[in-house]
């Protein structure tokens, strides 16, 4: 496709900014689980959290749907959301002696819900203008932009541990880390701001050209139609692209990162090879409740897997430039694929002792293809809404905009499931061995 760069890189920095809460609470894991106990497990509740306001943003904007003002909507929320997440890493290392850590737990889980919620509502309202003005690459920038921002945010997790691990004073390390997090994200945000006023230049002049047809016959009826198309209307007609979005954020989120937290890498398996048949089942226990989990937590081994993740659907939302081998049908098949991965995925969780299965570069490969299958089927999915013909204008803005509210919801459905088999069927299984 011919990209207008100066158009495509505006689109680019607004799609990183309003996914930058939800890849923000993804990559600053560790930020956060060193400040609050393991009890409060910070990675689930916030990552829930995070679901859940950011389904209602945009929900909202489906809902309420801008008119003519999106970019004003955009504005607004983004410098709203970058002023919470400010506040949110302040507020994680305040200490005992001003505020008591459930009320702390509970005013940071209060913080990141309202950034979300604001910053999806713009997230809404940005998929609802390119798929009206520019749906050929719009979309393919704000998806790609989006997972861009995931990547570097995940440099910032690499580079923050790297550097803070050996340090005497952990807390002010991480205190540095959360503020690299925030900094990165709300130098995103700002960058986005100021390259708008490209976007609205464009509209304008399109608006100026469309006023001078209106007096054409034939563009005051499209101009008509368009208004009466219904949401109802355009779900029947785009249903299978708005369920494999979603389907495939389930999927997706069900494994990653719930699942693949849970993964050790090799060294408690080769640990266990030199155990004893006699204290085999206390071996078990001991690294399953202790040593395994802190090695997770603490380790290269988990980073590295959630870089491969994060990588891989970086460049799984990048290839559909290059052609889409789906249709708004076949597009299901994507979520066939993603199935078929997460079996050796399931496979490394549950026989964590043998050898072959449990090496690193497995757990590596399927993680990173699990990454680049969502990646390129989230992004098609998306580019399937807005093939970008002039008689369906109103039609794209308003499935783009309902293909957002499906992608958030597939972020919820994905964490929800994420909690029931991590916190419940899971850890069951592994205290019955």
């Amino acid at each position: 496709m011919a990209i207008p760069w100066k158009l495509y890189l505006p689109c680019w920095f607004l799609g990183a900014s309003v996914q930058s809460a939800v890849f923000f609470s993804f990559n600053a894991v560790d930020y956060f689980n060193y400040f609050f106990p393991e009890k409060y497990k910070p990675e689930v509740y916030i990552g829930v959290t995070v679901g859940v306001g950011a389904t209602l943003g945009s929900f909202l904007t489906v809902t309420f749907q801008p008119k003519s003002n999106h970019l004003t909507v955009l504005v607004i929320t983004q410098i709203i959301s970058a002023l919470l997440l400010i506040a949110e890493v302040a507020i994680v290392p305040i200490g005992e002696h001003l505020l008591k850590t459930p009320a702390r737990f509970g005013v940071i889980l209060t913080v990141i819900f309202a950034a979300t919620v604001v910053q999806n509502v713009g997230g809404g309202a940005l998929y609802s203008f390119v798929g009206r003005h520019f749906p050929k690459f719009g979309i393919h920038a704000a998806q790609s932009g989006g997972v861009c921002a995931f990547a570097a945010t995940f440099v910032i997790r690499c580079v923050s541990k790297g550097s803070f691990e050996h340090l005497k004073d952990r807390n002010k390390g991480f205190r540095l880390s959360g503020f690299l997090f925030v900094a990165l994200v709300d130098l995103i945000i700002l960058l986005a701001c100021c390259l708008l006023p490209i976007l609205r230049t464009y509209v304008v002049r399109e608006e100026q050209l469309v006023n001078a047809l209106e007096t054409t016959p034939l563009i005051k009826q499209q101009k008509e139609e368009s208004i009466n198309i219904s949401r109802k209307m355009v779900i029947r007609k785009n249903w299978a692209v708005f369920l494999t979005i979603c389907l495939t954020l389930v999927i997706s989120n069900s494994l990653f990162p719930g699942i693949t937290s849970q993964f050790h890498g090799s060294h408690n398996c080769s640990t266990k090879e030199h155990s004893t048949a006699a204290n085999l089942s206390a071996t078990t226990t001991t690294h399953t409740a202790g040593d395994h989990k802190a090695s997770d937590r603490t380790g290269w081994f988990i980073v590295v897997l959630f870089g491969c993740y994060s990588v891989a659907d970086a460049i799984g939302k990048n290839l559909p430039i290059f052609g889409i081998i789906y249709n708004k049908i076949s597009i299901l098949l994507n979520c066939l694929v993603q199935l078929v991965i997460a079996i050796p995925i399931l496979l490394i969780y549950f026989e964590p002792c043998y050898a072959g299965l449990q090496a690193d570069w497995v757990a590596y490969l399927t993680v990173g293809l699990l990454g680049l299958i969502n990646g390129y089927g989230l992004c098609v999915g998306m580019m399937l809404l807005s093939p970008g013909t002039l008689e369906n204008k109103h039609e794209e803005s308003l499935a783009t905009n309902i293909g957002y509210m499906f992608l958030q919801l597939g972020i919820l459905l994905g964490m929800g499931c994420n909690v029931f088999l991590v916190d419940l069927v899971f850890e069951v299984l592994v205290n019955k061995h």
